[in-house]
């Protein structure tokens, strides 16, 4: 299973550095694409992601091009992340993928074109979930279910709610917001 992908990724790493054909270097890509779809998200994140943004800026377009491609779905398919790597899209992806845009090759812009929006939902999600954290650390770690039962019949509020408010919406009422006092409910 898992120590055989491992020591599989770890040749294709070794060797992708090192190989002299344009060829080789796609076929390295492709593995290592097909190897994230078993790998564990840390691997993902940790191995293949620095490998892959390594060949984008490769001699060779037909590289640079299948790199963000082989990239945005490796990214596309993490799911959790550490807190460490939440600012993985602004900081790392886009300083290395920027200059993609304007690449002299128009193999690699269309390419690149074809990965934002993908890239841009990846990006977002990342971001809302580092909010999530953000916020739940901010309000103690405490979980809805401790308001609950301590009997304060409030609950924090989630990432949708604090996502237009800044983080500093008031909590909402477990049941949902409803009418104001006074106001009729129907």
């Amino acid at each position: 299973g898992r120590s055989a992908t491992s020591i599989l990724l770890q040749v294709v790493l070794s060797s992708v550095g090192h190989v002299a054909r344009v060829t080789s270097r796609v076929v390295a890509l492709r593995l290592m694409h097909r190897i994230s779809l078993f790998s564990t998200d840390e691997v993902r994140l940790q191995r293949i992601v620095p490998a892959v943004t390594s060949l984008l800026r490769d001699a060779e377009a037909t590289v640079r091009s299948h790199a963000i491609a082989v990239l945005t779905s490796v990214l596309s398919s993490v799911v959790t992340f550490p807190p460490s790597d939440a600012q993985v899209y602004p900081r790392y992806v886009f300083a290395k993928a920027g200059h993609l845009i304007s690449d002299p090759a128009l193999i690699v812009r269309v390419a690149f074109a074809g990965c934002i929006p993908a890239l841009a939902e990846g990006s977002l999600r990342f971001l809302d979930v580092s909010h999530s954290v953000m916020l739940y650390e901010t309000v103690g770690g405490r979980r809805p279910t401790d308001h609950a039962a301590a009997g304060e019949g409030e609950r924090e509020p989630s990432s949708s709610d604090a996502a237009g408010a800044g983080g500093d919406a008031p909590p909402v009422p477990a049941d949902g917001p409803g009418p104001t006092p006074g106001q009729d409910p129907g």
